[in-house]
């Protein structure tokens, strides 16, 4: 059986520059790491997590903005929920006033028993152009919910619409479908977001807060109260 054979070790001594360009990699090394560190440490600086509160942290862009919080609710008319909410948000807003800025987004899911609100989305984004968004928002939830109106009806959302104080500007822009596109947009961003229940919070762009089994949230009161603890939170920042 043959062996492998030894090979003679040479006594010669490490090429001195190769020591150096050794060295030089370790320091390169070192310093990419260190500024890798820093740029982590900054980025974590940068997130703007709420140390308190009940959230989902969303690989989105954030929109922070020291002393405000922005809420994004998404919300359907025909939604128990999104009622009781409604009526308990008011008192939120008063507390932290212009340190919190809110956007409603009514929506829809792609469903057949569904697709007649859309219309009722319409209604509040050409109210809400007019000055009367909340007014609206709250006349068309007791519509559905409370005098189980047909939503889908121009002539019902008319009437909606005249006992808000809107006019024949508002009806004429209903009838011409002024504000279709912007209903669809509000269903595509719903779903951007992956909103899959009702009342959904974005926070600051990149924090969701939902009615999902997993977040551990039950009713209306729980949920303000979670609100109420991510806004103190994030003004405390």
């Amino acid at each position: 059986m043959a062996k492998k054979k030894r090979q003679k070790v040479s006594g010669k001594k490490p090429s001195t520059n190769l020591i150096y360009a050794v060295l030089a990699l370790i320091v390169i090394a070192a310093i990419i790491f260190a500024l890798s560190s820093g740029n982590n440490e900054s980025l974590e600086q940068d997130e703007h997590v709420p140390a308190d509160g009940i959230f989902v942290k969303l690989n989105k862009p954030g929109t922070y903005e020291p002393g405000k919080v922005k809420i994004t609710e998404f919300l359907k008319f025909n939604c128990g929920h999104c009622n009781t909410i409604n009526q308990l948000m008011p008192a939120l807003e008063k507390k932290y006033g212009d340190k919190v800025e809110i956007t409603y987004i009514p929506m829809i899911w792609r469903m057949p028993a569904d697709i007649p609100f859309k219309k009722s989305i319409e209604a509040y984004i050409l109210a809400e152009e007019r000055g009367k968004g909340g007014e609206m928002k709250d006349a068309l939830f007791k519509a559905v919910l409370v005098e189980g109106k047909d939503v889908s009806s121009l002539t019902v959302l008319e009437d909606i619409g005249r006992s808000v104080g809107l006019d024949d500007d508002f009806v004429t822009a209903l009838k011409n479908g002024d504000a279709t596109d912007r209903a669809e947009a509000n269903i595509n961003l719903a779903e951007r977001y992956q909103v899959s229940y009702t009342p959904t919070f974005i926070i600051n762009g990149n924090l969701m807060v939902d009615f999902s089994p997993g977040m551990g949230i039950s009713n209306a009161d729980q949920m303000i109260t979670n609100l109420d603890t991510i806004i103190n939170s994030l003004l405390s920042v």
